[in-house]
This record gives structure tokens, sequence and C-alpha cells, in this order.
């Protein structure tokens, strides 16, 4: 019983194994959209037809595509911004991925790659819910409170005076104990 079990489990593995996902290479990818967008300055729409294609084609080496179309480019700011905004809708699901991969390949580009995640993350900052919640809801992001201002007049505030209760006139409010009358002792 033992040994056909482990039979069974070693020719399961063997199979997993031999339909498993090989790696892509990436490096001819992003040779391929690195000369395209060499070309780039006669024709950028060629550049993100491609950088569409390939992005939507390889979803794992969108990194790498857009750091080639950018580094082709050398680096122009209106471009990087289309190119992120092409890869993102081609592979939404690597949108953080493909923003880090263009503010490190060309920093400058910064908040032009920031307007287009604005544009196209749905869960930006306008709505004020946070993303990042434990249980996938919104939290709401309530704005700091301003501090006073120190140069103000402090103000002082009096409590108010507790009211006086007067007790209904059949309530007995006597209270003295009565007289003890002493013995006299005799």
């Amino acid at each position: 019983m033992n040994t056909s079990l482990a039979i069974t489990l070693a020719a399961g593995i063997a199979t997993t194994a031999a339909f498993a996902e090989k790696p892509v290479d990436c490096s001819p990818i992003a040779a391929r959209t690195q000369t395209t967008a060499e070309r780039a300055t006669v024709d950028p729409i060629e550049l993100l037809k491609l950088v569409d294609k390939e992005v939507a084609a390889y979803p794992d080496c969108a990194c790498e595509v857009v750091r080639a179309a950018i580094i082709g480019t050398n680096c122009d700011d209106a471009i990087v911004g289309y190119v992120v905004e092409t890869a993102v809708r081609a592979a939404p699901e690597h949108m953080r991925l493909i923003a880090q991969c263009a503010i490190a390949t060309a920093p400058d580009s910064l908040t032009r790659v920031q307007e287009v995640l604005s544009r196209l993350d749905p869960a930006a900052g306008k709505e004020g819910k946070s993303a990042k919640s434990a249980k996938g809801k919104g939290i709401e992001v309530k704005p700091a409170a301003t501090p006073p201002n120190p140069l103000d007049i402090p103000r002082i505030e009096i409590p108010p005076i507790p009211p006086v209760i007067v007790p209904p006139p059949s309530t007995p409010t006597d209270f003295r104990r009565p007289p003890v009358e002493e013995e006299i002792p005799g």
C-alpha cells in the first residue's frame, strides 16, 4: 500500500513538473521594445502599440518592457506618461510594479507617473477611502485637525452653575435630632 502511494505521488509530481510554466526570458522582448522606442520620436504610436502588445502577451515582463521603452526614448517626460498608461491598461494587476519601474528608470518624470496613476487607479485619494484595509473595505480617512493659533486670545469658559432644587412643601425639611431628655439620678 505504501509503495503504490509513493509511486502515484511521484508520478503526480513528475506530471506537474512537466506542465509547470517555464519562466519567460524577457531580454528579447525588451530588446524589441528598445529598438522600436529609439524610432519613437518619428512615430510614438508604433511604440505604444508594441508596449500594449508585449505587456498583454507577457505581463510578467511588464517592468522590462516599460524600462526598455523609456530608455529608448531618452526618458522623454510625455512619452513616459503614455508608456505607463498603455502598460497599465494592458496589465492592470501589475500597476504598482509598472509605476515603480518607470520611476526607477526616469526619476524626473515622477509627477507624470503619479498623474497617470491617479487617473487610472480607482482607489486613489479623492474619495477619502483607504484601499489597504484588512477586510478589503475602505476606511474613511479624515483630514488632520489644525492646531489652534497660539497668538489668539485664550477664551475663558465658566462652567454653568448647577440649578437650585427647591423641595416641594410636603417634604419634611427639619432633620434635627429631637432633644434627648436627661434622666436625673435620684
